[in-house]
């Protein structure tokens, strides 16, 4: 059965650590989702498919960054980790562009390593589920 799209956002939120964050000098405890857009909008895009969406992030006047969240097969947009920004950042110039076929170059072991324990995650909630009813 293929999970929703609540668990999925679930099992990465339950996964989400410094081992995993593109950004450890700004991840903390408190702000789990900082620097996990990247992988996390792929791992959404492994199960629900649909475009990616890189957005440019600003402090002020002053391009700072890069996020990436989704947009599904139906248009609408999804942002895993929307919750990471500081109140100066702001998300501007979103384009949404197809998924390409190769791995990222960069934080491929981060992506690997954090799709597995979502997809663990999902298969505990499952049997805890199905132990429940």
């Amino acid at each position: 059965m293929k999970p929703s799209i609540s668990d999925v956002l679930k099992a990465l939120q339950d996964s989400w650590s410094l081992e995993s964050t593109e950004e450890p000098d700004n991840w903390t405890q408190s702000n789990p989702s900082r620097g996990q857009c990247g992988i996390s909008a792929l791992i959404i895009n492994d199960y629900f498919g649909g475009k990616l969406v890189l957005w440019k992030v600003f402090l002020g006047e002053d391009q700072v960054g890069f996020h990436y969240s989704n947009e599904l097969p139906d248009g609408t947009l999804f942002d895993s980790t929307g919750d990471q920004f500081w109140e100066s950042e702001e998300l501007k110039e979103p384009s949404s562009f197809e998924r390409p076929d190769k791995l990222p170059k960069n934080g491929v072991d981060r992506y690997l390593d954090l799709s597995n324990l979502v997809r663990s995650k999902l298969e505990s909630y499952r049997v805890g589920a199905e132990v429940s009813t």
